[in-house]
């Protein structure tokens, strides 16, 4: 019976969500209320607030959902071949794709300015973390096959992945014709640069 009222709870939750972006698209984030997300979704208010608490917090949950499935399936790709530079490419290119499916461009239009600072942005700080602690996983595994220096502060290097990327993603997000290509080719060539470094090797040993 436990397991049929949770079944229960996550479709309640799902609905409220998906109620909630369908009036974010229509509407836009800001111009939406918790009661027209209720009536939406055909529960009352306090119904939402209890599932998810306001609109901030399904919002993160909406942005959570597709970087969820990137990190799965970035995951399932990984094996003793695996290159740490084309892994962390593939799982930036699976984090854009899903996001530009999950929202319009003018949702995200409307977001950007807020994703990176204020309120909004510390309502969102669980995703970055999230996303942050699947990235030193990902770097932890190839630093345990060598293929990463041992010295190398996985936290630094996971902190600058994310920040870079959601910076980038936002720049795209909200271009008026999204280059998809030159956005895979800016983020490897970044993404690059952190792998190898800017250092020659002699100017590396000195550096030490």
């Amino acid at each position: 019976m436990s397991g049929l009222r949770e079944r229960q709870k996550e479709q309640r939750r799902e609905v409220i969500a998906q109620a909630a972006l369908e009036l974010f698209k229509t509407n836009g984030f800001a111009a939406t209320t918790l009661d027209q997300i209720a009536v939406q979704a055909g529960v009352s208010a306090p119904t939402v607030v209890n599932y998810f608490g306001g609109k901030q917090e399904i919002l993160l949950a909406l942005l959570k959902q597709p970087d969820e499935q990137a990190m799965r399936e970035a995951r399932a790709n990984l094996d003793d071949d695996s290159d740490p530079l084309e892994a962390l490419c593939e799982f930036e290119g699976l984090m854009t794709d899903y996001q530009l499916q999950a929202m319009p461009a003018s949702l995200w239009r409307e977001l950007a300015p807020f994703l990176l600072t204020g309120e909004l942005a510390q309502a969102l700080s669980p995703w970055n973390a999230a996303v942050i602690e699947e990235t030193k996983a990902l770097l932890g595994n190839f630093q345990a096959q060598g293929k990463v220096r041992a010295s190398v502060d996985l936290d630094v290097a996971a902190t600058l992945f994310n920040q870079y990327a959601n910076m980038a993603f936002i720049r795209l997000a909200t271009e008026t014709a999204p280059n998809r290509q030159a956005h895979a080719r800016h983020m490897r060539s970044v993404l690059g640069l952190i792998c190898h470094g800017i250092l020659s090797n002699g100017a590396e040993s000195k550096a030490k």
